[in-house]
């Protein structure tokens, strides 16, 4: 069963680019393990910031989360902003779907 990791928070306009590629960093390392995962900017709410992340199962999610690549990722929010919220679960059905673009 895949499982889900979200981090949000909010970063200063003075601090985006850095934030940026940290998570670009990151996201070069990240374990096969992790199927999907982005780094959203929330048009409704300037400066915020959302990090999704989709896992093969819960294991993988736990192992992600004892990794130095979370700890850079979470870091950044809390050197560079702060964080609003961080939660995670499982998903119970999941289809993907592949458009022409």
């Amino acid at each position: 069963m895949n499982h889900f990791l979200v981090i949000s928070g909010h970063i200063s306009v003075n601090k985006k680019k850095e934030f940026e590629q940290t998570f670009r960093l990151a996201f070069n390392s990240l374990s096969g393990d992790c199927l999907e995962c982005s780094l959203s900017i929330d048009t409704n709410k300037e400066g915020d910031y959302h990090f999704f992340s989709l896992w093969s199962d819960k294991s993988a999610m736990n192992n992600f989360m004892s990794s130095m690549e979370y700890q850079l990722m979470n870091g950044a929010f809390h050197a560079l902003g702060t964080i609003k919220k961080t939660f995670n679960g499982n998903v119970l059905e999941s289809q993907r779907y592949r458009t022409g673009i």
